[in-house]
């Protein structure tokens, strides 16, 4: 169906004044497609006294061997699309790829293959791909004839207009953590959020309620959070549960990212105001809550989704015993995460219906009644933690889950002191930690067990943990402190979900210097 388009058009820049940062010969070894034949050739290295900018005049490069590479560095991660202009004496093949690193020597190609083939005419060729929206900070070509000239070679940014805040704290660290994390944000919005730029560009609620609340504050944005929203709203399975991704076609969901829509959307009223916006999703929102609720047990918990062919994924975060068991998961099992922010979306779907002037009273009882359910049947006093689920994982705790039952009002009544140091010490190398996508649960729950003591530690982490990336190079921050080699060698650079700082520094940073 069509609509008029509900955000502004993308941009399109000018071009990056990249540089070529290495060129030589290359041998090919073998492989099935482009990304293999240029993660497996052989290089040679011709010396470059300095990187040679595209403001100068146009290289020439020579080789023997299968031809002539050379590598380009757009100076920090950017989307946009790939523009070059070269002349060769002869037709001839040039394989393109294009990643985040170096770390292989070259572009990491042959993980999830990023590469493509072009056909170059004899003589010069000018081409803008205007088709193909690329993530990336490097750029290599690999031309199967041994002289080339190159004009210029690299992207030219597509980017979503939106005013840039300028953070001025009077810290220089914090000042370019925030700089950097706003980058990290717009090049994960285009015609929706994505959660990267470079692997997926698609649209998961989890990842763009972290996107949408930094977008509050680092660019005074609403609208297209808005779009967000809505496109997600779309997403509805046969099944009244929402897709992983909006659009897709995949038959994959994620509940606990289901539950967080219920976040995202009162959060986005709450900072715009959009009432009217939340009236027309209301039908959708009660009928994706009943959802949830006609599926709780006798025993007060809500049991993980599950049936053959269905593709419910039991997710949590990429660690340990919370990443869930596949996409087809058949035996049904208690999860405390999953309890914890049904709750959380019970208050927050409760607090929605009071802002549009519905009744929100029974979705608070039932919250009431399921956080003294998760305590009673959760809670280990002999360790004084919160267990991750009812049969599997006895004896290993998660940070993650003892944030959520903490932050859901699990833990009102008991000891919590061992919690809070959990928390406050993210495992300290006993419990599971905490990822960087979710230390927004951890974070909220010691801001509100105490805002003024928990703050200053929080802030404090904040700094160490994204000044660890910035001294490997980051130009913007990554899906894991694993970096490059999570996720069998295809961890994200630059992740929407990870610019949490913004959020943290404006609510935070004023209140620590008073």
């Amino acid at each position: 169906a069509f609509v008029s388009r509900p955000i502004e058009k993308l941009v399109l820049r000018d071009r990056i004044n990249a540089a070529m940062i290495q060129k030589g010969a290359f041998f090919l070894h073998g492989g099935d497609n482009a990304a293999q034949l240029m993660q497996n050739a052989a290089l040679t290295c011709d010396m470059m006294p300095s990187p040679h900018s595209w403001n100068e005049e146009p290289i020439a490069l020579d080789a023997c061997g299968d031809g002539v590479y050379f590598f380009v560095d757009l100076h920090e991660e950017t989307a946009g699309f790939l523009d070059f202009d070269l002349k060769t004496d002869e037709e001839c093949e040039m394989l393109v790829g294009y990643g985040e690193h170096l770390d292989d020597g070259r572009c990491r190609t042959a993980v999830r293959n990023f590469s493509f083939t072009f056909r170059l005419k004899k003589g010069r060729t000018q081409f803008l791909d205007t088709f193909r929206r690329l993530g990336c900070r490097y750029l290599q070509f690999f031309v199967r004839t041994p002289h080339i000239t190159v004009y210029y070679a690299g992207l030219r940014p597509t980017e979503y207009p939106v005013a840039m805040k300028e953070y001025r704290s009077g810290n220089l660290l914090r000042d370019t953590i925030y700089r950097v994390s706003q980058n990290t944000l717009l090049q994960c919005m285009h015609d929706h959020y994505e959660d990267c730029p470079w692997r997926e560009q698609a649209l998961y609620t989890m990842d763009s309620r972290n996107q949408m609340l930094c977008g509050y504050y680092a660019f005074s944005e609403t609208r297209f959070a808005r779009a967000s929203l809505e496109l997600i709203s779309r997403s509805l399975r046969p099944d009244g549960f929402l897709s992983i991704c909006a659009p897709d076609h995949m038959k994959i969901c994620i509940p606990f990212f289901n539950l967080m829509y219920f976040v995202q959307m009162r959060e986005y009223v709450s900072y715009s105001g959009d009432t009217a916006f939340a009236e027309t999703l209301f039908p959708m929102l009660s009928a994706l809550m009943k959802k949830f609720i006609d599926q709780i047990a006798p025993n007060g918990l809500l049991p993980n989704c599950t049936g053959k062919g269905m593709g419910y994924w039991n997710f949590y975060e990429w660690s340990d015993t919370l990443s869930g068991n596949g996409f087809d998961e058949t035996e049904p099992f208690f999860d405390a995460p999953l309890n914890a922010v049904f709750v959380l979306a019970l208050r927050e779907f409760a607090s929605l219906c009071n802002l549009i002037g519905r009744s929100g009273e029974a979705y608070i009882k039932l919250a009431e009644h399921l956080k003294i359910a998760i305590a009673q049947q959760f809670f280990r006093p002999e360790d004084g933690l919160f267990a991750t689920s009812i049969g599997r994982f006895e004896g290993r705790y998660s940070v993650l889950t003892n944030s959520l039952c903490l932050l859901c009002g699990a833990a009102d009544g008991l000891p919590q002191e061992r919690i809070l140091e959990t928390l406050l010490t993210n495992g300290d190398g006993k419990e599971i930690p905490c990822t960087l996508s979710m230390n927004c649960f951890r974070y909220d729950a010691l801001l509100a067990a105490n805002r003024k003591a928990y703050a200053p530690a929080i802030l404090s982490e904040i700094d160490e943990t994204y000044l660890y990336m910035l001294r490997r190079n980051a130009t913007s921050f990554w899906e894991t402190l694993k970096g490059a080699e999570d996720f069998w060698g295809a961890g994200s650079l630059c992740h929407g979900w990870s610019a949490l700082p913004i959020y943290y520094y404006e609510t935070l940073c004023q209140e620590t210097s008073k």
